[in-house]
């Protein structure tokens, strides 16, 4: 059973990684539609929805900007959950391990498109004597690169990573548990600044600043912040259109 559960959490973390290269934007890939699936093979569904709620907060700020290689989010939150469901480690210490996770995976992104570039002058040289089925071959044969190098990772960190985790949890003192769910409290934090980052201007500050004391201030819950948001957006669209057209 723990094998097919490797098995298939290997295959969540495929098919996060090919969303919106072969299948379309499906939202596979991002943590909280991963974080339930992972909950679901491992038989915590509300673990996993729990764990992918924060850890969307946390890696929603990460943006791809040109060639830059960003930490492997996915194998972050795919092995948090999975550590935290199979290992019994606490949420809150498997979300503070979410973010060197994804940066020890981050080479999973580079190693598959450093081997694909072999394809590429095969391609070309189909393409000149018109032979297209052999671009569609060597198109999946990439998929199928992309496919392993992911795959292979992450299958051996759940088989062996699992025992490995909980023996270590076991020395690690008390003292450092805390300070890993005290920084877990704070990671939601940053990935909200990252992506306030990108999106703060003088139109959307005064938005945020009135959603923060809506929540903080007023005790409207998160749904009803989102709610209002929606309506304002709506509202301030329109506004916006009638005075394009005008």
């Amino acid at each position: 059973m723990f094998l097919i559960q490797c098995i298939l959490v290997s295959m969540v973390h495929v098919l996060s990684i090919l969303d919106g290269r072969i299948l379309g934007q499906n939202l596979l890939n991002t943590p909280i539609v991963e974080a339930t699936l992972v909950g679901l093979i491992c038989g915590d569904v509300q673990t996993g929805l729990v764990m992918g709620a924060t850890l969307q907060l946390i890696f929603m700020g990460f943006v791809g900007i040109g060639v830059t290689s960003l930490p492997n989010s996915s194998a972050g939150t795919i092995l948090a959950v999975a550590f935290a469901i199979m290992s019994h480690l606490s949420a809150d210490s498997a979300i503070a391990l979410s973010m060197p996770i994804a940066l020890l995976f981050q080479p999973c992104g580079i190693i598959p498109r450093i081997i694909n570039n072999v394809w590429n002058p095969k391609c070309d040289a189909a393409a000149e004597r018109g032979d297209f089925k052999a671009i569609e071959r060597y198109y999946w044969l990439g998929v199928v690169v992309f496919a392993i190098v992911y795959f292979v990772p992450m299958f051996l960190a759940l088989y062996f990573g699992s025992g490995a985790v909980e023996t270590i949890i076991n020395f690690i003192p008390e003292v450092v548990m805390n300070g890993l769910t005290k920084a877990s409290s704070v990671l939601p934090a940053l990935g909200i600044a990252l992506l306030m980052n990108y999106i703060m201007d003088k139109d959307a500050t005064p938005f945020i600043f009135l959603g923060f004391i809506l929540a903080a201030f007023l005790g409207v819950s998160s749904l009803g912040v989102a709610g209002l948001g929606a309506v304002i957006a709506v509202v301030y669209y329109n506004m916006v259109q009638r005075k394009a057209n005008e």
